[in-house]
């Protein structure tokens, strides 16, 4: 067997290496490792402590304030409210104080946009990496009465998406690959402002007060298709998603059609997926635009006989099989293969 892709690792292989190695078991843990579940939960008496770790690594810029985001993000969909953030920044040799400081300030400012407070973590110069890596840690709380899990989805539920498609993969490749994309300068300028949209600690923590709602998740890595295929294996079911309703931005469709990628495959952090009752469909949607957030029912839950499959533009029914590979690892790979033979990167090259 082969070494594995970059991007997160298969499903059935972290069935097989990570989800079995847990160490002694603990009643107090609710919520522990599991397909598709973005963060863990510990019973710590009066209430819920909600623990989620993610690295920062397809990114060149903004590091520190992607780690604190993106953490929060998995801790707000168990209806938890982020309280304390840890990271480890890891430093290629030969940085200096320059950069360490931005990491830092990025995750200092970031911390604050979310009332989160900064209480540990580790730094070093590490030897064999070539570029900054940030790997943060986030905690949270929330009530004992009510948490959220990606498992408990229902059939019949429809599957609610929140902004747009590809939000965190549009901004990094503006931000990060700007002179390989073929579209209008300001475009790109637009594209770099998606960085903002990062967040979903607020639609969730309003999800999550709607009775009715099942599930939560964050799709990230394999975007809006992989989000969907980690909540419907979490849950043990199906699911019909209907590509003519996902909304993708303008930006995000230029981006993808000069670079030749699929934008439902491309980093989905930004947008939450919701699974809810179709009773308490209209209620969300409403609770959600009465906050200015967009919402859009872009398919539902079947029974796991179904499979997880996509409705495509001519109407015709594409299965899919497992959770796809991140479009944004093609542009890396083609990218800096190009750069090491000294060419220009091309689509479809």
């Amino acid at each position: 067997m082969g070494g594995f892709k970059t991007g997160k690792v298969p499903p059935e292989r972290l069935l097989e290496l990570v989800f079995g190695f847990t160490g002694r078991p603990d009643p107090r843990v609710l919520l522990g490792p599991g397909i598709g579940e973005d963060a863990a939960v510990i019973d710590m008496g009066d209430a819920l402590l909600v623990l989620a770790m993610d690295p920062i690594t397809a990114a060149s810029r903004d590091l520190g304030w992607l780690s604190v985001h993106i953490n929060a993000n998995d801790v707000a969909t168990r209806g938890a409210i982020p309280k304390w953030f840890l990271c480890a920044v890891l430093l290629p040799e030969g940085s200096g104080e320059g950069e360490l400081r931005e990491i830092m300030g990025q995750v200092d400012r970031a911390a604050k946009e979310l009332g989160v407070a900064v209480v540990g973590g580790h730094t070093e110069v590490a030897p064999g990496i070539r570029a900054p890596i940030v790997v943060g840690m986030m905690a949270g709380e929330c009530p004992k009465d009510k948490y959220l899990v990606t498992r408990n989805a229902k059939p019949g539920d429809r599957i609610i998406m929140t902004k747009t498609a590809g939000i965190e993969g549009t901004a990094v490749i503006s931000i990060s690959y700007p002179d390989i994309l073929e579209v209008p300068g300001d475009l790109i300028e637009r594209s770099k402002g998606f960085l903002r949209r990062i967040s979903v600690v607020e639609e969730a923590l309003v999800a999550a007060r709607v009775e009715g709602v099942h599930a939560l998740h964050d799709p990230t890595e394999g975007g809006i298709l992989g989000g969907v295929w980690e909540m419907a294996a979490a849950s043990g079911l199906g699911a019909l998603i209907e590509a003519a309703r996902v909304p993708i931005a303008e930006e995000t469709k230029a981006i993808c059609a000069s670079l030749g990628i699929d934008p439902m495959k491309l980093l989905g952090s930004g947008s939450l997926l919701i699974s809810v009752d179709p009773k308490a469909e209209e209620g969300l949607l409403g609770s959600l635009r009465g906050k200015g957030i967009m919402a859009t029912k872009i398919g539902e839950m079947r029974d796991g006989s179904f499979g997880v499959k996509l409705t495509d533009a001519r109407g015709d029914l594409i299965e899919i099989r497992s959770p796809p590979r991140d479009s944004i690892y093609e542009v890396i790979e083609l990218y800096e293969a190009a750069s090491r033979g000294g060419g220009r990167w091309a689509k479809g090259s």
